[in-house]
């Protein structure tokens, strides 16, 4: 186009908020609207063109060459008119309002209707409001609906405060299908050992009639082989639910026989390694890696590798390691999908008496690929 030495190009600022405006206004006119909305019974008079920019499942049904493109009335099923009243504001203003009343309503609505902006910054909402007595029925939820962003959250944040959240009426109430998938994470991160133990005769005892059967199977779970054997001992002579179970008595028993003894105490130098992928041969083509045996120690003197308990935070990686009065210190790192990473506060001790791995105290910041050093009996975490 040949352009005049003279043309003015001129832009009104507030042009795209007055239409939008005048759309919202124009909607209570059927006259003017194109479309109207049935939903439970209720009519919503809008304009496709509106609808099909906001929401690719109106798009799809617009656009296409179904009896919805060209009909004066469609009916939409399963919704709820308040919930789809906020999404046609939304569409109109660009505005909606998110409350710990509506939010999953939007998310369940948004996600059968495809407005991807709504989903998304509900999924947000969700995951600044997560605490300890919520994050549960938030994985569960995120799960059902697809939100890989809020239930991969929710399960980082039950790994880090198992015990806080193993104290809330939404850890009684579980199903025990879904506790099982809880303590069946080898990440689960506790201060005292025993605390899986005493998480699992809170929620037998708070439906005592209907779940003391389930308990030999949950006992089974909770990594008795790394509790002391004092602990065991009492539980075995004070606790009643494990004295009337001849099933419970035998799995304890079984623990105590097997579980890890105390590396010897001879001091020797040694070279320890943790963390990393060991490859079978048969594991070249797996899309999934094969752990086994992720920390080792190599003694100078004789010569060989011999294999320590495995470090539980498995998937972790960027983390640093210092040893500190011949125990193994490890701090940081990142862990979460291949394409949603974030680092960790985290912080693990392997003792070498107990011979066992414990989560201890995090650090005050998340931390990946940095530095670790021992100053006069402390641990410095550098960048």
């Amino acid at each position: 186009m040949v352009r005049n030495i003279d043309d003015f190009d001129f832009c009104l600022p507030s042009h795209p908020q007055s239409i939008l405006e005048g759309l919202q206004t124009l909607r209570s006119n059927p006259k003017l609207s194109d479309v109207t909305l049935i939903v439970g019974g209720q009519k919503f008079p809008c304009h496709r063109s509106i609808l099909a920019l906001c929401s690719q499942y109106f798009n799809a049904m617009f656009a296409g060459d179904f009896m919805e493109s060209f009909s004066a009335h469609v009916e939409i099923k399963d919704v709820d008119p308040i919930t789809m009243e906020s999404l046609l504001n939304f569409a109109y203003t660009g505005k909606v309002t998110i409350n710990q009343r509506n939010v999953e309503a939007l998310i369940r609505t948004s996600s059968q209707l495809h407005f991807p902006v709504i989903q998304k910054v509900c999924s947000r909402y969700l995951r600044q409001q997560m605490d300890a007595s919520n994050c549960l029925g938030i994985c569960e939820f995120g799960e059902m609906h697809g939100c890989s962003e809020i239930s991969s959250e929710a399960w980082s944040f039950l790994q880090e405060n198992f015990e806080l959240v193993s104290q809330q009426e939404e850890f009684l109430q579980l199903s025990k299908e879904r506790l099982i998938i809880y303590l069946s994470n080898n990440l689960l991160q506790v201060q005292k050992e025993q605390s899986l133990v005493e998480a699992v005769l809170r929620w037998v005892k708070y439906e005592k009639l209907a779940r003391v059967m389930h308990l030999p199977e949950l006992l089974d779970l909770v990594h008795l082989v790394s509790l002391p054997d004092q602990y065991l001992q009492n539980m075995l002579s004070s606790e009643p639910l494990i004295q009337e179970s001849e099933a419970c008595k035998a799995i304890i028993a079984r623990h105590r026989s097997t579980r890890l003894k105390a590396l010897p105490q001879k001091l020797e130098e040694v070279l320890v390694v943790v963390g990393g992928r060991a490859l079978e041969e048969n594991d070249e083509d797996e899309e999934e890696p094969h752990f086994s045996r992720n920390v080792a120690f190599y003694n100078t003197n004789t010569k060989t590798w011999i294999a320590l308990p495995d470090f539980p935070d498995y998937n972790k990686w960027g983390f640093s390691m210092i040893a500190l009065n011949n125990n193994i210190y490890i701090t940081g790192g990142s862990r979460g999908s291949q394409n949603d990473t974030w680092s960790t506060t985290q912080s693990w001790c392997f003792c070498l008496k107990k011979a066992a791995w414990k989560s201890i105290a995090p650090m005050l910041k998340p931390r990946t690929n940095h530095a670790s050093a021992v100053l006069n009996g402390e641990i410095y975490a550098i960048g």
